[in-house]
């Protein structure tokens, strides 16, 4: 008898990601156990650890195959910019605010993606080891080096805070946003989604952006890469 196919074999493992994609955004790495996810996938144990090894090896691919996308839109805006690019203020508040509003459309379409780093970061936990080194600081490092040669043409003016910081306080903002949805007047949670909000947010983050960069606040029309 043949073997399952490659094909039928990478349909699987599709399935069993996005399913554990879901499963540990709602219950944390020690919260899933793995006949729980069998259950949700509809296989039996066996058959999952075929596939994916181990718990361990599945929440790193999770991770991975989040960050493929945001990989590649990263790259698209900043591997283009070229020393016009960086020494010009507009032109890169320009580039800048489009990746803020390509990374926000992204979180949109992957909602489980602000929720597992909030569940990774509130179980305070380095096992299983490597996803940030592996999967995060690559990611930063991408927008990290534009910004330092930003920095160091003198287009970013601000020279007092840490960059990486910054990155790192727009994710926490970024992820925030849609993990804990925002409050309207009477302080009640209202839909992050809901386009006129989404607008709303991409313009505070345009701004926010703009003033810890030193950079014009209203650039005018945004390009695409």
């Amino acid at each position: 008898m043949d073997g399952p196919s490659h094909e039928a074999t990478g349909s699987t493992v599709e399935r069993i990601l996005t399913i554990a994609a879901t499963l540990f955004a709602e219950h944390g790495y020690h919260g899933l156990s793995m006949r729980t996810l069998a259950a949700a996938v509809g296989l039996n144990i066996a058959t999952i650890h075929y596939h994916v090894s181990s718990k361990q090896e599945l929440y790193k691919a999770v991770f991975r195959r989040l960050a493929e996308r945001e990989r590649a839109l990263i790259a698209a805006y900043t591997h283009p910019l070229t020393d016009d690019d960086i020494t010009d203020p507009v032109a890169l508040q320009q580039r800048l605010n489009a990746l803020v509003d390509a990374l926000v459309d992204l979180t949109i379409e992957q909602p489980e993606t602000p929720r597992l780093w909030l569940r990774r970061w509130l179980e305070r936990d380095e096992s299983p080891v490597a996803v940030e080194a592996e999967v995060s600081l690559p990611l930063y490092d991408m927008v990290l080096t534009a910004l330092e040669r930003a920095q160091s043409a003198g287009t970013i003016t601000t020279t007092d805070i840490d960059l990486r910081l910054i990155l790192t306080s727009f994710v926490w903002i970024l992820y925030g946003y849609f993990a804990g949805s925002p409050l309207d007047a009477t302080g009640a949670r209202v839909d992050p989604t809901n386009p006129e909000r989404v607008a709303a947010f991409k313009r505070f983050l345009h701004v926010y952006t703009a003033r810890m960069l030193g950079l014009p606040d209203n650039p005018g029309i945004k390009q695409n890469p």
